[in-house]
């Protein structure tokens, strides 16, 4: 699996929801399985919010 599927641009991100590393896909289930039709949205609420601190 890629580092950072082009799909889900928010894995550029730690997962503050289930705490799955940068680059990693978002766990479900006590972390049990992975995410394979998503993100979590805590995850793409801090892509933005990491995003937005990067622009000048």
């Amino acid at each position: 699996m890629p580092d950072r599927p082009a799909r889900f641009p928010a894995l550029a991100v730690a997962c503050p929801a289930c705490g799955s590393a940068p680059g990693v896909l978002c766990t479900s289930h006590s972390g049990t399985r992975p995410r394979r039709n998503d993100v979590h949205q805590a995850c793409t609420r801090a892509h933005a919010a990491a995003r937005q601190s990067a622009t000048p």
